[in-house]
């Protein structure tokens, strides 16, 4: 890497750092996606789309007039909460420090300089950037809704999530149940003239336990997770007269989330169950030409083996093979990368 790139990196990573396009401050994400798009907008020839679907802003560049580009690069300038000082970026030892270095403003820049110079070669690769705007709450507005309901296609996406390097081309579906267990409320020193939800809870999540144990972090696996559980009951010596809990489930591709309902359905019988959100995982075939393609390619550049792995949480690619595209998250170092083999410190 040339000293001039390595700066131009460093420029564009912290100066989109800079914007704290969290949630909380919609106009800041804006103010990075105008950015981006004045950026692009001063390469010769390039052809740009902006995008606002329920206030969340996106865009879309191409090096040709085409909504479909053979690869389509794919980030996000959302990035999540964190205190006032982490939006000052600092450069230490080789290291850009602050919120989105590199999930994943260091991706996004990295991004922007090479459509840059791809617009340079003659003839012009089929190649687009796509940036959203909602990537960490989920993605509906930003890259679901360009590839859903706006009709943005490619042959092979590349999404530039931290990965060490490696090519993560499976991740695990969601499902968010919240479940309600009725109860009759009774003073605790009189049991038997109430119901107590609490061991209805405790029976279903034995019968839940047996189907579905606790993993350990090496095993590719469905997981389903209590994560909240709340009381009505307002005193210690109360029988509450509802309990209510929440459940994160992470599903491989050999379950469907409505079995995956029933199933808790079955093990809390009388329970009141809803599905706050549900989604699909990212499945690629790693032996898919393109996939193939990026892993030799990598190895070349970097000298060494590129590994392939399954990832536990999700991406925006994943709404990219549920439309039956291929696509891979490939993105820099996740514990704090160098510059110029990557750039990271969240």
């Amino acid at each position: 890497m040339t000293d001039r790139l390595r700066d131009e990196l460093i420029t564009l990573t912290t100066d989109l750092m800079r914007f704290r396009s969290t949630a909380a401050h919609p106009d800041q994400i804006m103010a990075a996606m105008d950015y981006a798009a004045a950026y692009l907008g001063d390469i010769p020839g390039i052809f740009i789309e902006r995008v606002e679907h329920n206030g969340v802003p996106s865009l879309v560049a191409t090096l040709h007039k085409t909504r479909a580009p053979a690869l389509m690069l794919n980030g996000h300038l959302d990035v999540v909460a964190a205190p006032p000082e982490l939006f000052e970026p600092t450069v230490h030892d080789g290291r850009i420090y602050g919120r989105g270095s590199q999930d994943m403003k260091g991706s996004v820049a990295a991004m922007l300089r090479l459509m840059k110079h791809l617009a340079t070669l003659d003839p012009r690769p089929d190649v687009g950037l796509q940036l959203a705007g909602d990537e960490e709450l989920g993605g509906p507005n930003g890259t679901r809704f360009m590839i859903e309901d706006d009709g943005w296609r490619c042959d092979f996406c590349i999404t530039g999530e931290p990965t060490d390097m490696q090519i993560c081309y499976e991740q695990k579906g969601a499902v968010w149940l919240e479940m309600e267990l009725k109860g009759t409320p009774a003073h605790g020193s009189r049991p038997w003239d109430g119901h107590n939800p609490i061991f209805d809870y405790a029976r279903g999540l034995l019968r839940l336990t047996e189907q579905f144990p606790p993993p350990t972090e090496e095993a590719w696996q469905t997981t389903i997770t209590p994560t909240i559980v709340s009381s009505g009951g307002n005193s210690r010596n109360q029988i509450p007269p509802a309990l209510r809990v929440t459940f994160d489930i992470r599903h491989t591709s050999d379950h469907s989330p409505d079995a995956l309902v029933q199933t808790v359905q079955a093990c809390f019988p009388t329970a009141e169950i809803l599905v706050s959100k549900s989604g699909t995982g990212l499945v690629t075939d790693p032996h898919q030409a393109a996939v193939q393609r990026l892993a030799a390619v990598t190895a070349q550049l970097r000298g060494t083996p590129t590994a392939f792995y399954r990832e536990h949480f999700g991406s925006d690619a994943r709404f990219f093979t549920a439309q039956g595209m291929a696509a891979v998250c490939f993105g820099p170092t996740r514990s704090g990368a160098t510059l110029g083999r990557g750039m990271g410190g969240d």
